[in-house]
């Protein structure tokens, strides 16, 4: 402890000053302004706490908005393609749709070959027992151009005339095949057995014609 009038160094018990005997006061230590000093130590801490708590708030909040709206905007956007996507695809359906309804037209329009059938026809002879007899057998213009095999047996009174050859043959553009036969009978025929074949050798239709024995064109 140092004297206050002299300037001298003393023991921190001593109360008189050794050198020139003034009377030496022990330091007191202010307890109120350490009190106030530590509280505003506190209160300053408390508030950068404070400040440091906002700042991270605002913090979160931010990121939390930033979030949403990117959320929001990429689902808006989804959401304003996506009829376009839907448009798009039902626009490229239609042309397929289209053109398989064509195609199961055409198919539909285009008539097999096992649905040819004998519609009718005709047989012809001439005026002479020795003339060949002629057969026109309608199936229908729709089979124009098909190749088919004709095959007809006459007969006479049970009697066959003919060994029934398969004779190849192609529908005209009007629908008919005509057939002659090979050789000529010395009776006019009475009935005529037709049997309709594809170009394979399926037979796709037979008929039954019951004729009179006499010359001239005869239908059925």
């Amino acid at each position: 402890m140092r004297c206050p009038k002299c300037d001298s160094e003393n023991n921190d018990s001593a109360k008189f000053c050794k050198k020139c005997g003034t009377p030496l006061k022990k330091k007191t230590i202010n307890h109120e302004n350490m009190i106030n000093s530590m509280n505003e130590s506190k209160s300053g801490s408390n508030t950068s706490k404070y400040i440091i708590i906002a700042l991270v708030i605002v913090v979160i909040v931010l990121a939390g908005a930033f979030v949403y709206i990117s959320a929001f905007g990429s689902n808006q956007s989804n959401d304003t393609q996506q009829p376009h996507d839907n448009q798009t695809i039902s626009q490229s359906d239609e042309p397929e749709q289209e053109e398989s309804t064509q195609v199961t037209n055409a198919v539909k329009s285009t008539p097999e070959k096992s649905d040819m059938t004998i519609l009718g026809g005709s047989f012809s002879t001439g005026s002479e027992l020795e003339d060949k007899t002629y057969a026109s057998i309608y199936v229908g213009p729709e089979y124009a151009g098909e190749d088919v095999t004709i095959q007809i047996f006459y007969s006479r009174d049970g009697s066959t005339l003919n060994n029934g050859n398969m004779v190849p043959k192609t529908v005209d553009s009007s629908g008919y095949i005509e057939v002659r036969s090979a050789d000529a009978y010395k009776y006019f025929p009475d009935f005529a057995e037709i049997n309709l074949y594809d170009s394979a050798g399926k037979l796709l239709d037979s008929r039954s014609v019951s004729l009179s024995p006499e010359s001239g064109t005869q239908t059925f």
